[in-house]
């Protein structure tokens, strides 16, 4: 795997091992070195307050209650939604979730990306930002990058609370695939802050392969590049010149397009020539019986855009607010009982992780093996102390 990718480990079914505190225990025997005794000691100490905390936690968290028979909305939009084939292709790893750049906006519904892109170009007497076609001038790429590092990686994650909130909802619904266009790596960040498994892979200009041999993980791409990671996106004409050449989506990931019935566009404007030029890449020119696919936002698109589309891809467009098809994604996906709750999902991997921690210095009798698998508690008290944070909030 390269640089961009990342596998967060954990239970990725739905229905979690019920681990609780008395499961996690660190046996330390009598006839140890000294020093390795001391230091499991240490490490027992270390992971019963992690376990104390996680039960507290667990206490805190309101109990699951049963859905209730949901009441489909008196809404014309709504009802050009096939929603039992949908859940059915969600249940079965058939559908494709695709997220766009305009999910992140401000409070008065002004694109971060674009906001910050316009703020930043006025530093350069040589860079434009072109807005209508939403790129750059021509090799601007090394004189933004580090501009792009900074705000993807810690300005953006604080500004972008209207799109976060949005991908939390759409985080607690198991897709198989989710294929991001952005410059951010927002829903990563979520799956690994509610310590959710997957795969994580950003396109790098190489060639990559997710090589897990693993069908069962649920996996994220940013099919145009990881800012936060390293500053590169395909921010060019002739990057995306250069990135149509010589595109290669890993194999598995194209698997499971080319397998998925289903297909869920949330964030795009495709009035972009580029982005329509997208679906063509991706082979969704050829339209599947019984498959279901959708654009959903609110329809600035041009009519004769919005014909094409259709007639080519066979998409319908759902003219509504992502909030509001977010809900009643997540409703329906309640009454199937496919929902996933982010909060006890957290819970119940860190669990899983400290139990499986507890296994590993258990049987471990070597000091500096120890000592380096003693960063592994710490990474997960670190998440602990943020998921604190995050739901004191």
């Amino acid at each position: 795997m390269s640089e961009n990718t990342s596998n967060i480990t954990g239970d990725g079914n739905l229905v979690l091992q019920d681990i609780n505190a008395g499961d996690i225990t660190i046996n330390i025997a009598s006839n140890l070195d000294p020093d390795v005794k001391q230091k499991k000691e240490s490490l027992k100490k270390v992971v019963n307050g992690l376990v104390e905390d996680l039960t507290q936690l667990k206490a805190q968290m309101a109990p699951t209650t049963q859905a209730g028979e949901f009441e489909p909305p008196d809404d014309e939009e709504y009802t050009k939604i096939k929603w039992r084939r949908l859940i059915q292709a969600l249940r079965h790893k058939g559908c494709v979730l695709f997220i766009g750049p305009e999910i992140s906006v401000d409070t008065q519904g002004n694109s971060l990306h674009r906001e910050f892109y316009k703020e930043i170009v006025q530093d350069f007497d040589e860079i434009e930002y072109l807005e209508n076609e939403g790129f750059f001038s021509p090799e601007s790429d090394e004189e933004i990058l580090y501009d792009m590092l900074d705000f993807y990686s810690k300005d953006f994650p604080k500004q972008n609370k209207i799109g976060r909130n949005l991908l939390e909802e759409f985080a607690q619904v198991p897709f198989d695939l989710i294929i991001s266009l952005c410059p951010d790596d927002t829903m990563h960040r979520i799956y690994d802050d509610f310590a959710i498994n997957h795969h994580f892979l950003a396109y790098d200009g190489t060639k990559q392969e997710l090589n897990n041999g693993d069908d069962e993980t649920p996996v994220i791409y940013n099919i145009l590049g990881n800012a936060a990671l390293n500053g590169r996106y395909i921010f060019t004409h002739e990057n995306f010149y250069q990135y149509l050449n010589k595109v290669a989506i890993p194999s598995e990931i194209k698997k499971k397009i080319q397998d998925a019935t289903h297909f869920l566009f949330v964030g795009f404007d495709f009035d972009k020539w580029y982005n329509r030029l997208l679906l063509f890449i991706l082979d969704l020119e050829q339209s599947k019986g019984g498959g279901n696919r959708l654009i959903v936002g609110s329809k600035k698109i041009k009519v004769d855009i919005e014909k094409f589309i259709e007639k080519q891809f066979s998409f319908t467009f759902i003219n509504d607010e992502y909030k509001k098809f977010a809900e009643w994604l997540t409703l329906n996906a309640a009454e199937a009982e496919i929902l996933r709750n982010l909060n006890t999902t957290f819970i119940q991997n860190n669990f899983i992780a400290l139990k499986n921690f507890s296994i590993k210095v258990s049987d471990e009798d070597k000091l500096e093996d120890l000592v380096k698998i003693e960063e592994q508690a710490k990474t997960i008290g670190d998440k602990i102390e943020k998921f604190k944070k995050r739901i004191s909030n």
